[in-house]
């Protein structure tokens, strides 16, 4: 599985790779800290799971994913925010998931691992 991170925090992207370390069928990471990094990042890497921050210094998460999920129609896109009032709209907008990161960082690093455990055609959301 290939996983892109977009988040321009240093704690959390380092936090959320360091808690999937042991995650056999996490085959590549990329990280991206911005919505511009996004657009370069995802047309070389692919990912298949992108865990997208609400907000980016030069736009907006949503608009992250529209770009993930135009490039990498396939990929699953996980919100990772701070902002709970973006759980609607990111769900109306093409997310897979939101999860809220002072209060779900674990949940969604479950949700990861838990793809590694289905082939792909049977994640579920």
């Amino acid at each position: 599985m290939n996983l892109l991170v977009v988040d321009d925090s240093l704690a959390v992207f380092t936090r959320l790779i360091d808690m999937l370390g042991g995650v056999e069928q996490l085959t590549g990471v990329c990280v991206a800290r911005s919505l511009h990094e996004t657009v370069r990042k995802c047309a070389s890497f692919a990912p298949d799971v992108a865990v997208v921050d609400g907000r980016l210094p030069d736009g907006s998460g949503l608009d992250a994913a529209k770009i993930i999920k135009f490039c990498c129609p396939t990929s699953h896109v996980y919100l990772f925010s701070n902002h709970p009032e973006y759980r609607i709209r990111a769900l109306e907008s093409g997310f897979d998931g939101f999860f809220d990161k002072s209060l779900e960082f674990e949940a969604l690093v479950a949700r990861l691992k838990g793809m590694n455990e289905r082939p792909f055609d049977q994640w579920g959301v």
